[in-house]
């Protein structure tokens, strides 16, 4: 219901901003600009408000796909995230680790710009009922990256999806990647 309101909001506040030439409205007509000429990233927050709790998501649930990631500074460092059907990650697993971590939705801006619109969901990363990190995880094409800040140091991971391991379905998997 908060997030129906939200989006509202945003859509009818995007509408009045923009007359029907796609011209931004202003009162002062030497600071028109045509936004289709103009290179820039619309951030809209879709979900929640930055400073919310994360949503726990239902560790339960059956995923629908895996994404399989190598460690960009050490490529022998791999993780696997599993999906539900909603694109929403659920679990994140380190390669040589025996159990996978629950990943607690934070937030999901949508960037426009480039080739492709990017997609960036946050989520926490939960250890025995405490977050461990936070993740963010970016979709753009055919591109996922995942960038992991550690908690108790700041240090960061980046991660870049492994196109090799995820092509069996459509650039994701149906089974845990290891």
């Amino acid at each position: 219901m908060k997030i129906n309101i939200i989006l509202s909001i945003l859509t009818l506040t995007l509408f009045f901003a923009c007359d029907p030439n796609g011209k931004e409205q202003t009162t002062d007509s030497k600071n028109q600009v045509d936004s289709t000429q103009e290179e820039t990233i619309t951030k809209v927050t879709t979900k929640k408000e930055q400073d919310s709790e994360p949503q726990q998501n239902d560790v339960d649930a059956e995923p629908h796909h895996f994404i399989c990631y190598n460690g960009d500074a050490n490529p022998a460092m791999a993780i696997s995230i599993s999906f539900d059907e909603e694109e929403k990650a659920l679990k994140v697993k380190y390669k040589g680790q025996k159990e996978a971590m629950v990943l607690t939705f934070v937030k999901e801006d949508y960037l426009e710009g480039g080739a492709h619109p990017t997609i960036e969901t946050y989520y926490s990363e939960m250890y025995k009922g405490k977050e461990n990190g936070v993740y963010k995880l970016s979709h753009s094409g055919i591109w996922d990256y995942a960038e992991y800040t550690r908690s108790k140091d700041g240090k960061k991971f980046i991660f870049t999806i492994d196109h090799e391991l995820t092509a069996a379905n459509d650039g994701y998997r149906t089974t845990p990647c290891f």
